[in-house]
């Protein structure tokens, strides 16, 4: 969304908090880092003792020396111009390479940091959140982080010294020249602090409007089935059109400060060098200064003037940087989920009880979803939700697994509420078969041993012949190397559902969650799915979610349920008997 608080200063606040940001994926390696700064002021520093050097051996020459003295006086100079050119190359090597380090490992590690918070945040959060833009503040604005830090950062250095060392040499030339020359620098001080404040509201605003093209891009490509299945192609574009152009608006208006900004810096300085150089001609004329001197004052002048053209580019891109710095800070200061993943393990017997759970989503708390539901499951019953769309039943299995937690209500599994139990070990109790199961793009040995990462492969295949799978596997060129493709398109559906099951297996749970686990599939997969779900529900809690009655005739208990409240709860035989049921009715319009 667009950035509407005030304009900020270049070093506000919140600019010092991105610069001490920055230093934290630093200072790790600072031992690499601080060395590549000393070499970047070092080389930075050659470069102008390299052109003072230089001048002294063609200063002669101007100031009418002639003949063999001329040639003595400037040899003289030769190896130490070799010498300082051959040691800035040498810094220079070693500048480049530790830069690098420095700023790569660091940048890696932001990135990891950044994926592995945006992995551990809430579902609310990421609800609240699309995935593109997620998947932007990763890519682009870390990207822009690195540009900044790899090429902004260590430009600003070395500018900053070339400038300071040229003024330093002005000054020991003329101090009367020098002084018109530094005249300029506070009007330009005070151009960064209005400029800059304009530029980097424009820039954080520009980067939010391509994190929601980035959207487009995301959710376009995970649902190219269904934009090539309703023709929809033509329908995306104009979207993607339409949000790049609100972009491509953003970033010219944050052009036009910017160009402003450059443009009267050129136009000052270059009044101020012609300024300069009449004094300095005028200075000749009256023999104040030799040739020699005006030619070191007027080479090391059009160096300051140079660097300071350069600097407000390089601000302008450190402005952007300090946009995109501010959202990857919004995400790392984001809560996440306490899943303390090296804590003890927990295993569960399976019971569960949820009593007078009431629950609204935080982006639509006005709608109930759940209400005073209440229901109990001893270890190794199966309870059946049954009901139409939108009754609360995926809703439900959404909270046993605490993806959020009850508005009221509580939640027990044997007997503890479940807030007590710690989430890594609860989860580890539960396991999920969904109805559209979306495999990895590994292999398909991969996503079977994503129910329990580094399983043997032994543990995988038999998983696999429990789960029905493994006799198709073994069909396949590669067998359980079989690379599955992007999202599992490369099989079947009822391929994918066994090889969720084979996971779940492998992930040995206490609880069992089945969402609509054959509703999709045909009557051959329907039959080998059934036969792996049966082995899997084997002395295991099964909480089965279905709109087929046929798959939940064996329950314990089926509860159904009508705008997220139970409204009749028993077993097949009992709810058939309630003739004017909504069991009952549903029963002889599909089991009839």
């Amino acid at each position: 969304m667009p950035d509407e608080r005030p304009g900020k200063k270049l070093w506000d606040r919140s600019a010092w908090k991105d610069a001490a940001f920055f230093w934290t994926y630093l200072s790790p390696h600072k031992a690499v880092f601080i060395p590549a700064l000393l070499a970047l002021a070092g080389t930075a520093g050659l470069t102008v003792y390299f052109f003072y050097l230089l001048l002294q051996m063609v200063g002669p020459a101007l100031d009418g020396v002639k003949g063999q003295p001329l040639i003595d006086a400037a040899w003289q100079w030769v190896g130490p111009v070799i010498a300082v050119v051959g040691l800035q190359a040498f810094i220079a090597f070693w500048r480049i390479l530790l830069f690098a380090k420095a700023s790569e490992r660091a940048l890696a590690a932001l990135r990891m940091n950044t994926f592995a918070k945006i992995i551990r945040l809430p579902m609310a959060t990421l609800n609240a959140r699309r995935v593109g833009e997620l998947a932007s503040r990763l890519a682009n604005d870390v990207e822009s982080m690195r540009e900044t830090l790899v090429v902004t950062i260590p430009q600003i250095i070395r500018h900053s010294v070339m400038l300071v060392a040229s003024v330093v040499i002005v000054l020991c030339v003329s101090v009367k020249l020098a002084m018109v020359m530094i005249g300029t620098i506070p009007v330009v001080l005070v151009l960064i602090a209005i400029f800059g404040a304009r530029i980097r509201k424009l820039s954080r605003r520009a980067q939010d409007n391509l994190a929601e093209t980035q959207v487009i891009v995301d959710e376009s490509l995970q649902s190219v089935i269904s934009v090539k299945a309703f023709r929809n192609e033509a329908y995306e574009s104009r979207r993607y059109n339409e949000h790049l152009g609100i972009f491509l608006d953003t970033a010219l208006r944050a052009a036009l400060p910017r160009a402003s900004f450059i443009a009267f810096i050129i136009f000052a300085f270059s009044v101020a060098l012609t300024l300069v150089a009449w004094f300095a001609i005028r200075m000749v004329g009256n023999g104040e200064i030799m040739h020699s001197q005006l030619l070191s004052f007027g080479t090391f002048s059009g160096m300051i003037t140079t660097t300071f053209m350069s600097l407000p580019e390089l601000i302008t891109q450190l402005q952007r940087t300090l946009g995109a710095t501010e959202r990857v800070r919004e995400i790392l200061e984001e809560e996440v989920e306490d899943l303390d993943e090296n804590g003890p393990a927990v295993r569960l017997r399976g019971e569960i009880e949820m009593d007078n759970v009431n629950f609204a989503y935080a982006t639509r708390p006005d709608v109930t979803v759940l209400r005073d539901f209440s229901f109990a499951a001893k270890a190794g019953q199966r309870i059946a939700l049954v009901g139409s769309s939108g009754s609360g039943k995926t809703t439900t299995a959404a909270l046993l697994f605490r993806f959020y937690d009850p508005t009221s209500g509580k939640i027990s599994f044997d007997g503890q509420p479940a807030t007590q139990i710690p989430l890594h070990a609860l989860r580890q109790n539960l396991a999920l078969v969904p109805q559209e199961v979306l495999l990895f793009g590994g292999s398909i040995g991969e996503n079977i041993a994503y129910g329990r990462p580094g399983a043997s492969q032994e543990d995988i295949v038999a998983a696999a012949k429990q789960a029905n799978a493994h006799q198709f596997i073994t069909e396949l060129p590669q067998g359980y190397d079989t690379l599955v493709g992007e999202r599992g398109a490369q099989i079947s559906g009822g391929q994918r559902q066994r090889l969720a099951i084979a996971r779940a297996i492998l992930a040995d749970p206490a609880i069992l969650i089945l969402d609509e686990a054959t509703s999709s599939l045909d009557a051959e997969s329907e039959r080998l799915v059934q036969e792996a779900l049966d082995k899997l529900m084997e002395n295991r809690t099964s909480i089965i979610i279905a709109h087929r009655l046929s798959t939940v005739r064996r329950c314990d208990q089926i509860l159904v349920m009508s705008g997220g409240a139970i409204v009749e709860r028993g077993t097949h035989d009992e709810l058939i008997d309630r003739k004017d049921g909504l069991y009952s009715t549903l029963a002889r319009l599909q089991l009839e």
